[in-house]
């Protein structure tokens, strides 16, 4: 009997959690359809799948130089860069022996066959008015935590931004598929469901059932029998309704959480940007979202450089970061977008006084987030362990990594709690503890096991 040759393959995912999401997609599939897959790395893989990001050009930098780097390998192009790739792109760079936009992934099985007979495919297609069913998911992450894709695309029209450009319009994740991927994670040990799409808060718009809404979706997610938290990534204010407040406060399983994407804090670049909201209705909104659950951790993302901002304009930025009080921002130096609207505004920022007014918005933030971490020094909470690192301390003690309800996973701080090597508290992984804390810096809490 002849044996059937390996297909090896090492998959590098760029960008995103809605990325690692669709990666975990991918590999369900290929796993569930090849009976000759072998899971290798990258480096060892006889072809690898490139799940690309194109949102900034240093995003698709990073592709090109993945595609350069593998140039003896077999290169399959997915994700959101894929429907850029031509079939000339194929030919400058022999190493891509397939295109797969989303709609295709159906034909990965096949594709990967073909590229072990030295046959090439070129599959590009618009994106699909429909969220597409999806085929399973085989985890990447730690099996702390798991991210759940609920929508796809976006119908906002920032003028920075191309994601409906790459994505398409926005779609919907049929609610029975999301809670069918929901039980399954956590029969098989995930604790904290991360839920992502390029606007949450906007879920369940385009199903023509007006009472479809990410709130009746967290309401269905928590009758889920077990152990485990749900949080949500990326709402923007305009879609955080009384109703998604109060449903967030109602059960203990929903991370007192938001990621509210708000890019600027002065109405003229808010405008020029194409926002819905002005700074007034943000600030309004904010103090909403904290009267309606108290003790809510809050992160956004701003923009530094956008073509015509002003010094003044950064300095209502600065001050609008003061007033909002967030936990956690991420600061970000305009990147200008061929295909954008804003490309071709005048005034274009100079790289060096982005880069300047970026450094100073995250000198400011340190110094809130550490004033807003050191409030929970004498309080105890609850922590996900996720690590154990017998050696790590400065002293040689161990450590355990946890994360509370206010750090979200790779992008958010940490609980480091330190053990005596003389007399460790054994914690086992993937459960939730009780810690007291001890300290905090800028962007982690330090602390200690509760004694019962």
């Amino acid at each position: 009997m002849t044996s059937i040759k390996k297909i090896r393959i090492g998959i590098i995912s760029l960008g995103c959690p809605k990325n690692t999401a669709d990666t975990e997609n991918i590999l369900s599939l290929l796993i569930s359809k090849l009976p000759n897959l072998e899971l290798s790395s990258p480096e060892n893989a006889d072809i690898v799948l490139i799940n690309t990001c194109g949102f900034l050009k240093a995003a698709r930098n990073e592709v090109y130089e993945n595609i350069e780097e593998f140039a003896k390998k077999r290169v399959v192009i997915l994700g959101c860069l894929a429907g850029s790739f031509t079939r000339e792109d194929m030919q400058k760079y022999p190493q891509i022996y397939a295109v797969a936009t989303e709609v295709n992934y159906k034909k990965l099985p096949q594709i990967l066959n073909s590229i072990t007979k030295n046959k090439k495919s070129y599959e590009v297609a618009k994106e699909p008015l429909k969220f597409i069913k999806t085929f399973g998911k085989s985890l990447v992450t730690p099996k702390s935590y798991a991210y759940i894709k609920i929508a796809e695309g976006c119908n906002n029209r920032c003028s920075y931004c191309l994601i409906p450009k790459l994505k398409g319009r926005f779609r919907s994740r049929q609610m029975n598929e999301i809670l069918t991927e929901a039980k399954s994670l956590i029969k098989d040990g995930v604790k904290e469901l991360v839920l992502v799409a390029q606007d949450c808060g906007a879920y369940g718009s385009d199903l023509g059932e007006a009472k479809t809404t990410l709130s009746l979706l967290l309401k269905k997610l928590v009758k889920i029998p077990g152990d485990f938290w749900v949080r949500v990534l990326y709402v923007y204010p305009e879609r955080i309704t009384d109703e998604l407040l109060e449903t967030m406060a109602s059960s203990q399983k929903i991370c007192r959480y938001l990621d509210i994407p708000l890019q600027h804090g002065d109405d003229e670049i808010l405008k020029k940007m194409n926002r819905f909201s002005n700074t007034k209705k943000v600030l309004e909104r904010i103090e909403n979202i904290r009267k309606k659950v108290p003790g809510i951790t809050l992160r956004t993302t701003f923009i530094t450089g956008f073509p015509g901002e002003k010094t003044e304009n950064f300095e209502h930025l600065l001050s609008f970061m003061k007033a909002i009080n967030f936990d956690h921002v991420g600061v970000f130096e305009y990147s200008r977008e061929p295909g954008t609207l804003a490309y071709d505004m005048d005034i274009q920022i100079s790289s060096a006084t982005k880069k300047l007014r970026k450094e100073k918005a995250m000198a400011l933030q340190q110094k809130i987030s550490l004033a807003n971490n050191k409030k929970f020094i004498g309080q105890t909470i609850t922590a996900l362990i996720e690590k154990y690192d017998p050696n790590a301390g400065k002293n040689g003690e161990g450590i355990y990594i946890a994360r509370s309800h206010r750090f979200a996973p790779e992008i958010d701080g940490e609980t480091i709690i330190k053990v005596s090597k003389r007399s460790p508290k054994k914690l086992p992984l993937n459960t939730f503890q009780k810690v007291e804390i001890t300290g905090a810096t800028e962007y982690d809490l330090e602390g200690k096991i509760q004694e019962r």
